[in-house]
């Protein structure tokens, strides 16, 4: 049994598990300066581009933050393994994971710095 489940899985492939089923986007908003997060399915959201590969288009949106609200457009192009080959942002600037994660905690500080600075002024005479 164990011969013939290896020659039907070559066949047949691999569907992605759980964790390499979303592929993560990371993005700063010009406009807004505000850091955003989004995700890719694999499975669902993919398009066959004509040059081979896949292709697929995602708009992500500001929290609104600030009222300060705006739209980042996301393209990516992928090869056959999903991996991305190219990418272009509109409204905004690609981030990896770790730029993504300094500019968080970066307005994280500033927000605090802010509700510091406004306790501040109400406690003046």
């Amino acid at each position: 049994m164990g011969f013939f489940a290896k020659i039907l899985a070559a066949f047949t492939g691999k569907a992605p598990t759980g964790g390499d089923r979303y592929l993560p986007l990371y993005v700063l908003d010009h406009r807004c300066r505000e850091p955003i997060s989004g995700q890719i399915d694999l499975l669902n959201e993919l398009s066959l581009a004509e040059e081979g590969g896949y292709y697929v288009r995602k708009v992500l949106h500001t929290a609104g933050k600030r009222r300060c609200f705006s739209q980042v457009e996301v393209q990516l192009w992928l090869d056959g393994k999903k991996q991305i080959t190219r990418h272009e942002v509109q409204g905004g600037r690609w981030l990896t994971a770790a730029e993504y994660a300094a500019a968080v905690e970066r307005q994280a500080q500033e927000a605090e710095a802010a509700v510091n600075n406004a306790g501040d002024l109400d406690e003046a005479p």
